[in-house]
């Protein structure tokens, strides 16, 4: 049978248990600092411990995630967490941020490592590049689609994971600053305010558009239960369960479900699972889809981004004298459940169900009941939202021990010696001996019988033996409380050696900082998105001009040769395999010698070249920048103050100083959703109209689709740094987008002649976190 991992969520013991209890084979979880789900409870240092020991004995892995980005100041207690991690025997880290993956890799050679999805790997040469680096498992971007896993999986003698279910982000993980731009709360150090389940409005050249789908960039939850086998047989090594921030119960609901899946497909057996599916979406859904991963074109929930519950009824009247709400039943409904009224998205627990006037503590499908409700409805669906009976079923399924490992066992009884017991579990094996001498009977002698009756009763251990052997002498007799002993003196010994036992060597070698290195010189650079842009920017000394993989690059570069100005190709941060194929045949692609790479697979491609690395990196730290010795951006969430304490060659340095941000980029098309209703690659109408998105405080962010029909979500304001000569470091970057000739001519002289008139003019700017 092949060996698959079901990966369940803990955000709590309550949920590590119920994950465990009902077929987990490793849980991910993260303790209360230093992880992407800052606001789930998580687990301090002692229940660490805990989780280890529980999930150990019970042969379960567990994961604890650091998959976020790191300040300098924040190292050394990283350092001393991780240290502690390694000791308390934690099977594995999940990590994000580059910097940290090499202080792993150097401190603890023996430390398993997992690139997050944070770390944005989508294609076989970021496969590659990992497996050079000596990781040992890549958890991919959850819009790989299932012909692009199989393929990674062929190429890779690395674990690949894969997210099956749960809460789906519509921005690539690791490349989204929307919550972070808008909020100072960043996705990529674990604080992310979810900004796309809010409201969104589409503007079209200028005219707000009738709201369809007020809901625009919230997506369904996935869900792939009926796509195991295809999982499995593209190679896939691990199955991601999402939901850190969820209950118990809803952990309870999904992991038994995907085992059951699983363990039916590898045992060649049909599931029927009409009825698991039902309870994973009475514990929580936004409505489900197949995700990118099997090519959904409809993923959007868009009317609504909160818990959808289960339709159980409709609307018939409201009485204001009784400010009652009466409900024609689809379903059942019990006192205890919570119900919500879809028309006024508002809803409450169901304390008194009125049937015919007479309270009742249920009702039936065809029922027409009545609600206490103060708020007057009068049309649409009801749906409950939590039902008590399903979550007192799921409760009953981590209620007690139900997970058993299975021992084999030795017992060894002769006249005038101690009786032996043996207990061996995997490549453990303890053994005890009896309090008392055997003794030959004078009356009743024990049996085999018995005495295996006797050492079968492991109770509420997380053991069983179908294999209890038994040699001893004619006609003996032991007492029966020796026998007990024996038993549970023996699992005692077996939980204590499994708990002890090292899986990590228990040395870890020291790593120092290069010292810092002040910058001689600086230069400017320019990213231009056009052939009218780059006819402004060439004007302006400059070392390099950036240029985007596109249709008209060759060009670009032509007129760059032309007026002697250094060209650089600006290769996306978004590459699957296929657009590295298309990129590395194209002409422009064999003929320029510089290249700026927004990603580790072309990193890993363009070793000939010479590299400029692009923010896509997410250069957050001195460890991060020493890992690379090329050129490169930094991170557009730092600020001043970390800039300036940076320990690195400062020459090598580059610094984002104006450029409306992308704060998000998704193979997701909110202008196709809103006129078709559903994902329609290539529709055009990008190239007919300009479009936006505004918020619910009017701010406006522009939406660009690439050549790839990838949506790119501007920033409401560009960021713009004016006393960006503060630090001195190598080079400034100017980042045009959608901007007008006209504006990019305007920032330019700015930026060039110091003309100081950007931060008062008509474009709105944010400075970020420069000076946070």
């Amino acid at each position: 049978m092949k060996n698959i991992e079901l990966l369940a969520p803990a955000g709590d013991k309550e949920s590590l248990i119920a994950a465990v209890q009902n077929g987990a084979n490793a849980i991910y979880l993260g303790g209360t600092l230093f992880n992407a789900r800052a606001f789930a409870k998580n687990f301090d240092s002692e229940e660490l411990k805990w989780a280890v020991e529980y999930a150990h004995l019970r042969d379960v892995k567990i994961y604890v995630t650091v998959n976020t980005l790191y300040k300098d100041n924040e190292m050394d207690d990283l350092i001393e967490y991780i240290d502690y991690l390694y000791d308390i025997q934690i099977d594995a880290l999940i990590i994000q941020d580059i910097g940290l993956f090499h202080i792993v890799k150097t401190r603890y050679p023996d430390f398993e490592t997992h690139m997050s999805t944070q770390s944005s790997i989508m294609n076989t040469q970021a496969v590659e590049y990992f497996s050079k680096m000596g990781a040992n498992r890549i958890v991919l971007a959850r819009e790989n689609t299932i012909e692009e896993i199989k393929a990674i999986c062929q190429s890779t003698q690395l674990e690949i994971e894969v997210f099956v279910h749960g809460a789906l982000c519509i921005c690539y993980s690791g490349q989204c600053l929307m919550s972070s731009f808008i909020g100072k709360r960043s996705g990529n150090r674990g604080e992310c305010a979810q900004p796309c389940r809010l409201q969104y409005k589409l503007i079209k050249d200028g005219q707000l558009l009738e709201d369809k789908y007020p809901f625009l960039l919230s997506p369904k939850d996935l869900m792939t239960i009926h796509h195991i086998g295809e999982l499995i047989d593209a190679g896939v090594t691990s199955f991601k369960v999402e939901g850190r921030m969820k209950k118990p119960e809803y952990v309870a609901s999904v992991i038994k479900a995907y085992r059951k899946a699983i363990d039916n497909y590898l045992l060649h057996k049909n599931a029927n699972l009409d009825e698991d599916i039902y309870d994973m979406k009475s514990m929580f859904n936004r409505d489900y889809t197949e995700g990118f991963l099997f090519h959904d074109n409809d993923i959007m929930s868009g009317d609504y981004s909160g818990n959808k519950g289960i339709v159980i009824g409709s609307v018939k009247y409201y009485s204001k004298d009784k400010k009652r709400v009466a409900i024609e039943l689809s379903g059942s409904l019990s006192q205890n459940d919570s119900i919500v009224f879809e028309s006024i998205d508002k809803g409450r627990p169901v304390n008194k169900i009125y049937l015919k006037d007479r309270l009742v503590a249920n009702a039936q499908a065809h029922d027409i009941i009545e609600i206490e409700f103060d708020y007057p409805v009068y049309k649409g669906n009801v749906r409950k939202t939590v039902n008590s009976e399903i979550i007192y079923k799921l409760k009953k399924s981590f209620d007690k021990e139900y997970k058993k490992s299975d021992i084999s066992m030795q017992f060894h009884g002769y006249i005038g010696k101690k009786a032996e017991l043996s207990l061996v579990y995997k490549n453990h094996k303890v053994s005890c001996q009896s309090q008392s001498i055997i003794q030959e009977a004078n009356q009743t002698s024990i049996s085999q019988e018995r005495i295996i009756g006797q050492l079968s009763k492991l109770g509420q251990s997380q053991f069983v033996s179908h294999d209890i052997n038994v040699s001893i002498d004619e006609n003996i007799t032991i007492p029966i409380k020796d026998i007990n002993e024996m038993r549970r003196e023996c699992i005692e010994m077996l939980n204590n050696q499994i708990k002890n036992s090292k899986i990590h060597n228990s040395y870890k070698n020291d790593i120092t900082l290069e010292k810092k290195i002040m910058a001689s010189d600086y230069s400017y650079d320019i990213l231009v998105n056009n052939l009218e842009q780059l006819e402004v920017a060439i004007q302006y000394p400059t070392r390099y001009i950036y240029y985007p993989f596109q249709e008209d690059a060759l060009s670009a570069f032509e007129l760059c040769q032309k007026h002697k100005k250094e060209f650089a190709l600006f290769l996306p941060r978004i590459v699957k395999d296929q657009d590295i194929h298309d990129i590395i045949n194209s002409q422009i692609y064999k003929i320029v010698n510089r290249v700026v790479v927004n990603d580790f697979g072309f990193y890993n491609l363009c070793q000939d070249k010479e590299i400029i690395l692009g923010t896509g990196l997410n250069i957050y730290n001195s460890y991060s920048c020493q890992y690379f010795k090329e050129n490169k951006i930094l991170s557009l969430e730092m600020s001043s103050k970390q800039i300036k304490n940076l320990e690195c060659d400062f020459q090598s340095i580059i610094l984002q100083i104006y450029g409306k941000t992308e704060n998000m980029i998704s193979d997701y098309c909110p202008i196709s959703q809103y006129y078709f209703g559903s994902q329609k690659k290539n529709c055009q109408l990008c190239k007919k109209s300009s479009y936006s998105l505004c918020d619910r405080k009017n701010e406006n962010f522009d939406l660009v689709m690439d050549e790839q029909c990838r949506m790119h979500l501007l920033n409401c304001r560009s960021l713009y740094i004016p006393n960006y000569k503060d630090i001195k470091i190598g080079g400034y970057f100017i980042h045009f987008t959608n901007e007008a000739k006209s504006d990019v001519e305007f920032v330019l002289e700015d930026i060039f002649n110091n003309t100081h008139q950007l931060k008062s003019s008509h474009i709105k700017t944010t400075i970020g976190y420069f000076k946070e």
